[in-house]
């Protein structure tokens, strides 16, 4: 089941069968998930962070850390500290930890996957180091969309999580240049382009 305010995004999720409620994830409720999430996978919006974009994310970055360590504590301080977001876009990257920290008095999720521009990378760490507390295995780093087969040369923070065994980094299946099978098996195959 998935969340997702935007109309747009909602039509290509119901097209493809997926279950999703319009809804803004910060003020949905996280009962409807308690006792019955396996994974929790989040990706909040990068507006407030993205080089693309005036980075106020990073301004906003000690709240959004306050927001995490206080939602990880089941203290919902957002309306105080949205209040002193210079973008409101911001705290949601805290989002995901008012979902975990419910879902957690339960013993759920088994594991978890965050997504987010590289600016975002030490908040992720914060959210490793409450996970791991919690009895997580926890990684998080930067991988490009390209070596997993994705036609752009992305760049993401990324944090894996699992109750169930050793977080780790995948593997990339592509490279820039492809490379020849060896001795210790096959080679990557090249970045996947537009075409």
């Amino acid at each position: 089941m998935g969340l997702e305010w935007d109309e747009a995004a909602c039509k290509p999720r119901a097209a493809a069968g997926q279950l999703t409620v319009r809804s803004d994830v910060a003020l949905y409720p996280t009962w409807p998930f308690v006792g019955r999430t396996r994974g929790l996978i989040a990706s909040p919006p990068c507006q407030a962070w993205s080089m693309a974009g005036r980075r106020l994310g990073l301004v906003d970055q000690p709240l959004v850390h306050a927001a995490v360590n206080d939602l990880a504590a089941g203290r919902d301080t957002r309306e105080c500290l949205l209040a002193a977001c210079r973008d409101h876009r911001s705290l949601l990257a805290a989002e995901p930890m008012r979902y975990l920290h419910a879902l957690n008095t339960v013993g759920e999720p088994e594991w978890v996957a965050l997504e987010e521009v590289p600016a975002v990378l030490p908040l992720w760490k914060q959210y490793a180091a409450t996970l791991r507390t919690w009895g997580f295995s926890a990684w998080c780093g930067i991988l490009t969309a390209a070596d997993f087969g994705v036609p752009q040369t992305r760049r993401r923070a990324i944090l894996l999580a699992s109750r169930v065994r050793p977080a780790q980094p995948p593997l990339p299946a592509h490279t820039r240049d492809a490379e020849p099978a060896s001795l210790f098996g096959p080679g990557r195959d090249r970045w996947v382009s537009m075409a």
